[in-house]
């Protein structure tokens, strides 16, 4: 499957960016011993891919040879995960993920050749984590007996609940789709996969549903639960007067859903 193409430099990189003067190597602004720490040319994508979760399955980054190296590509992920869901992208640089993670400068530009590159990769891993605990409610046996109702019950908390935990990295991710869509297209085959996944399982019990057209039932409340909360993550650092708290919300999310679709 083809992999995600490099988003394209704009003009006036920033000091998280490599200076796309030339096309070779890039060099970091961020640090002291940036003329001496030069970026290798950005790997190629999509090697090494398995289903888990690890840093060596992502199709987003090429796969590590080395198990130091792979090491390494996970303390980055992990530190940069960590530092955007607690401060937002804007106020995490190149430097302070590195540092976090124990790494150079330079081994970060070794795998990435921006932020928003990283961002692909985490949009990734997250999805791959997301899709596994899909996959785990998909086992027939575990729903032999439930309706439609003890379904949505356990779907959507999954959908909801984890976005909400990390409503400033879904912001990222939100904000880069769209200013960079040509580079997003593998992840929102990511995202389609996992709502496919959730829409068989609430399908699985048609005949609870009332709408006339249950296809379209399911996948409209699917959506609507995810644009909810990818609302909330784009101005979760707006305060707004009466809003939701996130428990509250997640629970109005599910009667929502299953509202929609017994309505009479």
């Amino acid at each position: 499957m083809p992999s995600p193409k490099h988003v394209r430099k704009r003009a006036g990189a920033t000091a998280d960016t490599a200076p796309s003067s030339s096309p070779s190597p890039r060099t970091s602004a961020e640090s002291p011993h940036a003329t001496s720490e030069r970026a290798a040319p950005s790997p190629r994508r999509g090697r090494g891919r398995r289903p888990d979760g690890s840093a060596h399955a992502l199709e987003t980054v090429s796969a590590p040879k080395q198990a130091r190296s792979e090491r390494t590509l996970e303390q980055i992920l992990a530190a940069a995960e960590r530092l955007i869901i607690e401060r937002g992208l804007r106020a995490v640089s190149v430097a302070d993920i590195v540092a976090a993670a124990g790494t150079s400068v330079g081994g970060f530009y070794g795998r990435f050749r921006d932020k928003e590159e990283l961002l692909l990769a985490l949009h990734e891993r997250a999805q791959r984590e997301l899709r596994a605990e899909v996959v785990a409610l998909l086992d027939p046996a575990r729903w032999e007996t439930a309706t439609l109702a003890d379904i949505v019950r356990v779907c959507v908390p999954v959908l909801v609940r984890r976005a909400l935990d990390r409503r400033r990295l879904n912001a990222a991710f939100l904000e880069s789709v769209a200013a960079h869509p040509e580079g997003w297209q593998r992840a929102v085959e990511f995202r389609a996969q996992m709502v496919d996944g959730v829409m068989a399982l609430l399908l699985s019990r048609r005949a609870e549903i009332t709408h006339p057209s249950p296809r379209i039932a399911v996948r409209f409340a699917v959506e609507a639960a995810l644009a909810i909360v990818d609302e909330r993550a784009l101005f979760h650092a707006v305060e707004a007067s009466g809003s939701l708290e996130d428990e509250a919300l997640a629970a109005e999310i599910e009667r929502l859903v299953l509202s929609y679709l017994t309505a009479r």
